[in-house]
């Protein structure tokens, strides 16, 4: 412990050279940014600026890779709070909630609370990582698609069908998600799926189309066709203003520590990311709360849950890469090669060979999600200014950007024409009171489940048995067959209770 407690010192020490330092300053700023804006995720951020990183030595490299990385993780929260439309997928959850905040006047309230709980789960993963990385490594080495699988479908169950008003419109909405994941070339056997000869629909429907249209272009439809309906509330620019809620914090300890921890820990599965720590963190607060009912409506506990898990899983997944040498995720994989491109190999004898680039690392990770709270606040302060825009110009505003991003997905038109189906269809759904979480639920996370099946099937010579043999998949595997039931078991007790009276 003491020669960690030396070491870190030294890379504070690093880390706050002028350089190192204006890295971990620009990486933060061009990923807060860039995850806000719809169409430009935190991994297309990341890798545009592995070319700029080229001609630095690595450790600025690294610091800039990490800023653009945590900076990333939380932007996506601010747009999605504002204006219902989330920065990426990983941001879901937290718009879930935050938007219904906004919406009730409580703006400041809900920007403040993201960029606290995002701030302190990336603080805490950090500082997790510096001093329990290697012995943490060897055991998230133990995981294997079979439970990854098992994850993703405790993931799905929980989010999809806890606190949701009807069971079977639940279960319609995920199924469709998982159906329209299917479409495209499937991974593991090249076998083209219902494209119908379209070419772009080869390479599948990107989510990104899916959650612009259903969230800001079908948030956008509502007040313009529903006829009679209540004018929405005013927006007050003053009232926009994020203020930091450290006090409220108190109250919400245990949704933070349980999404921090979910976060640090699923981060730490080699493959599984913020995404599904995200969602799978919202879900278990779901089903431990003594309030389900309340979320989706504006729950500061679904907020804080999914928002610590986010930047929490960033220090999970630095793990794989610094002790193992395998990438822990898309954005980690991305960091991998800017190693290999100054000739080091990210590994155990990293920390032997170059313990002050690592420790440096460290170091700046924890001063990045530091630093993010007042970056993050002065963001989330320019983006809330846009409140004060009259909701017609602010309105046409977001579709005019909603299209640019879609479009700038893959520089394809015909994703546009999807942001726009897919903007019908969410109007439609809210028109028939069917949830859209669990559709965008099925779409996401759809694909990784088939992909871990498909991948474990083919790892244990297609023995269906694999998935209750393995204890821990076993475990996972009943607690989301409990997650679905319960509902079912809930309300049969309800019913025999006044026939036993």
């Amino acid at each position: 412990m003491g020669e960690i407690l030396v070491n870190l010192g030294g890379g504070f020490v690093n880390a706050v050279q002028p350089l190192n330092f204006a890295m971990i300053l620009l990486g933060l700023t061009i990923g807060i940014v860039a995850g806000a804006l719809p169409g430009i995720t935190m991994l297309n951020s990341i890798v545009l600026v592995l070319p700029f990183t080229y001609l630095m030595g690595i450790v600025p490299a690294l610091l800039l890779m990490i800023g653009v990385y945590c900076g990333g993780v939380f932007g996506g929260s601010i747009t999605g709070i504002l204006f219902n439309i989330p920065g990426d997928p990983m941001n879901v959850p937290t718009t879930w909630e935050g938007y219904r905040l906004n919406r009730q006047g409580k703006t400041q309230y809900a920007l403040g609370l993201a960029i606290m709980s995002s701030a302190f789960g990336g603080l805490v993963s950090a500082l997790f990582l510096a001093f329990f990385a290697p012995p943490f490594a060897k055991f998230a080495l133990t995981f294997s698609t079979v439970e990854f699988f098992a994850v993703v479908v405790f993931g799905l169950a929980s989010v999809s069908v806890l606190g949701q008003a009807s069971m079977p419109a639940a279960l319609v909405s995920l199924f469709a998600g998982v159906l329209l994941g299917t479409i495209g070339t499937e991974a593991q056997y090249g076998v083209e799926r219902f494209a119908f000869g379209v070419p772009f629909l080869k390479t599948g429907v990107d989510f990104v189309t899916v959650l612009i249209g259903l969230f800001a272009i079908g948030e956008v439809l509502e007040p313009l066709v529903v006829t009679g309906a209540p004018p929405a509330p005013a927006r007050p620019g003053a009232r926009a203003i994020p203020r930091l809620p450290l006090l409220d914090l108190w109250p919400l300890r245990w949704p933070l520590a349980r999404g921090t921890a979910v976060g640090i820990a699923v981060g730490g599965l080699a493959g599984a990311g913020a995404t599904v720590s995200s969602f799978v963190s919202y879900g278990l607060e779901k089903q431990i709360s003594r309030e389900p009912h309340l979320f989706g409506t504006g729950h500061a506990a679904g907020l804080v849950a999914s928002e610590s898990s986010v930047n929490g899983s960033t220090g999970g997944a630095m793990i794989h890469l610094l002790t193992l040498g395998i990438p822990g995720s898309a954005a980690t994989a991305v960091m991998m090669g800017a190693f290999l491109i100054h000739g080091i190999q990210p590994g155990p004898l990293l920390f032997v060979k170059q313990p002050e680039q690592v420790y440096t690392i460290f170091a700046g990770m924890i001063l990045a999600n530091v630093v993010m709270i007042a970056l993050g606040y002065l963001a989330a302060l320019s983006f809330a200014l846009l409140m004060k825009v009259p909701a017609p110009i602010l309105n046409t505003f977001i579709v005019v950007f909603c299209f640019l991003g879609a479009f700038a997905l893959r520089n394809d038109l015909a994703d546009v024409w999807l942001t726009m189906l897919f903007g019908v269809l969410g109007f439609f759904m809210r028109r028939w009171d069917l949830p859209i979480p669990p559709l965008v639920m099925g779409i996401i996370l759809g694909p990784m489940a088939e992909q871990y099946f498909l991948t474990s099937m083919v790892s244990h010579a297609n023995d269906l048995t694999v998935f209750v043999t393995r204890p821990v998949s076993a475990v996972v595997l009943a607690l989301a067959l409990l997650t679905v039931t319960w509902p079912f078991v809930r309300t049969f007790r309800a019913r025999r209770r006044p026939a036993a009276r």
